[in-house]
């Protein structure tokens, strides 16, 4: 047990602190082949989400990490024509001038961009032109900067495929598609309107000089050919309902999604730029971040963890609502979002004895591993991808001023959206 934590310690600082300026998929791999010294090969595979003569993985991994490919496939081809930052401008144009609304629109623009797509897509698409568009009109960005971070991060909860944690964790307790929506929609509302009540508040005084509409770029023209935009749609809106039918019939959904890229691939026909416009440093980092924490749950690691929380929670689904909510949204600035909730899915599924508590510990994973970006940087993929992303537009924001900004917010944001999902569990 000593050496596979020792493995995983090495790995979140190879992944955290980048010395060498490795970056967080080589940090990462590192530690996956660190990892893979305590492991048989079997227990690699079932890692890869392979079934052996041994187990049966409780999660897919290869599914997820297909969907995860091909839905960068379906929004690099989207972004490439124009079509989020025609939305982003449109917006801008929408607010006339006036800073508070301008704040509001993007704030709802990236609800909608992220809740479709993914929020890693919408924090690499909308963060160039957010800064560029900022810096044009002499506006603080500051405000818009901390609210799409933080919206794109809450919004990624609505839909089960809008992030890969989402994706393990219905994977895991084998949610319904249309159900995940069902139940995710008002604790999603209220932690979007709770956190911009609170934003709105926070930046108000920055918010007050206006910015001049006739200097932007006209939106229609940010549309490079229509045609592609079109396919591009239909493919996601296939894709979007799809998957629901895919999960219905017990099939795995990276089957519509394969069937979306492919369609991209045939309508632009341009495999090799397609192909190299997904982020591969994002797919090493998730493959290897499977191996790493599988050699904890073969450790026992995971039956420690899993009898804290029982001793804790018992069966009640109202206590599994709030403690697993919040505990698993500081455990992503321990760990990083995506190796905490692969760690935990095993945990809080071993523990659920009845429905009511396996849709709590369910749902309260999917609460905090989205929200859990939202207290620090590295609480996420999604937090590096930004600050990143931010550098280079020569942008960027203190880590300690993020951290007040985010034990401020985050914190009343889940409660509120806890409160929410325990309702719902009581009365439905």
């Amino acid at each position: 047990m000593i050496g596979e934590i020792i493995v995983f310690i090495i790995t979140y600082f190879l992944i955290m602190v980048r010395p060498w300026k490795l970056n967080e998929a080589t940090g990462a791999l590192i530690g996956a082949l660190l990892m893979a010294a305590f492991l048989q090969p079997h227990q690699i595979l079932e890692a890869l989400g392979f079934s052996t003569a041994y187990a049966t993985p409780l999660v897919n991994t290869w599914n997820v990490v297909l969907i995860l490919i091909e839905l960068m496939v379906i929004s690099t081809f989207l972004d490439d024509y124009g079509f989020f930052e025609y939305c982003a401008v449109k917006a801008m144009h929408l607010a006339g001038g006036d800073t508070r609304k301008l704040f509001t629109y993007t704030y709802a623009v990236t609800c909608f961009i992220t809740a479709f797509t993914s929020n890693d897509i919408a924090i690499l698409t909308l963060t160039p032109i957010i800064l560029k568009f900022c810096r044009r009109a002499g506006l603080n960005a500051k405000p818009f900067m901390y609210s799409f971070f933080f919206a794109a991060n809450i919004a990624s909860m609505f839909l089960y495929i809008g992030n890969l944690t989402n994706i393990l964790i219905g994977d895991a307790f084998k949610l319904g598609y249309f159900d995940f929506t069902a139940y995710m929609f008002l604790p999603t509302m209220a932690a979007i309107i709770v956190n911009y009540v609170i934003f709105y508040y926070m930046f108000r005084g920055s918010m007050e000089a206006s910015y001049p509409v006739a200097d932007d770029t006209h939106a229609g023209a940010l549309i490079k050919n229509k045609a592609m935009v079109a396919v591009g749609l239909v493919v996601l809106a296939f894709v979007l309902i799809g998957c629901g039918f895919a999960n219905w019939l017990l099939l795995p959904l990276s089957i519509v999604t394969t069937v979306g890229a492919i369609a991209i691939y045939i309508a632009e026909r341009k495999p090799v730029l397609r192909t190299k416009r997904i982020s591969w440093r994002v797919v090493v980092f998730v493959i290897s971040l499977f191996i790493v924490v599988k050699g904890l749950e073969v450790s026992g690691v995971n039956a420690i963890i899993g009898s804290f929380i029982l001793s804790i929670v018992g069966q009640n689904p109202v206590y599994a609502t709030f403690f697993i909510s919040m505990a698993s949204a500081f455990m992503c600035n321990v760990v990083n979002n995506i190796p905490m909730t692969a760690m935990m899915v095993p945990i809080t599924s071993s523990i659920a004895m009845t429905p009511e508590m396996a849709l709590a510990m369910a749902y309260s994973l999917v609460i905090g591993s989205n929200l859990g970006a939202n207290i620090t940087i590295t609480g996420a993929l999604a937090g590096i991808l930004w600050i990143e992303c931010a550098r280079i537009e020569k942008w960027s924001t203190g880590i300690s001023e993020f951290i007040k900004i985010g034990l401020t917010v985050t914190p009343i944001v889940i409660l509120a959206s806890a409160a929410v999902l325990a309702l719902e569990i009581l009365l439905f």
